[in-house]
């Protein structure tokens, strides 16, 4: 295991880039230094695809969503594993996180041509990425 944010080991070896769920506890600064270290990973015509909970922007969705991430998967943690603090902030990070559009803009920064994603209404989005072949 390694960290994105520090790689110094090279540079356009990889094909693919995938993240699930690890978004939402980088700050913006951060998932800009991500984006640009994806960018340095990635072989020219690789791909990248981030996937991240988000803050769904209908209302009556989002007030039930983020109760659901607030309220009962730290309940459920309490219940099913005696220890809800983990879960407890999903619901902290995930509000703060909002969605993927500021990453996305980091990546496309990085020069990768990035296209949004919206996942389940929003309870979700992401962000895919190519960088461009060489000419």
């Amino acid at each position: 295991m390694a960290d994105a944010l520090a790689w110094d080991n090279g540079s356009a070896f990889a094909d693919v880039v995938v993240s699930s769920f690890g978004l939402k506890t980088f700050d913006r600064e951060q998932q800009r230094r991500l984006a640009h270290a994806v960018a340095r990973m990635l072989k020219p015509g690789g791909t990248c695809s981030f996937v991240e909970i988000s803050v769904p922007r209908f209302f009556p969705l989002r007030a039930a969503y983020m109760f659901y991430l607030k309220r009962l998967i730290p309940l459920v943690g309490r219940v099913m594993l005696g220890n809800p603090d983990c879960y407890r902030m999903l619901g902290v990070y995930t509000q703060a996180f909002e969605n993927a559009t500021h990453f996305a803009s980091c990546l496309s920064e990085a020069g990768l041509e990035v296209v949004s994603v919206s996942y389940f209404f929003g309870c979700a989005t992401g962000a895919r990425g190519v960088k461009p072949a060489a000419i």
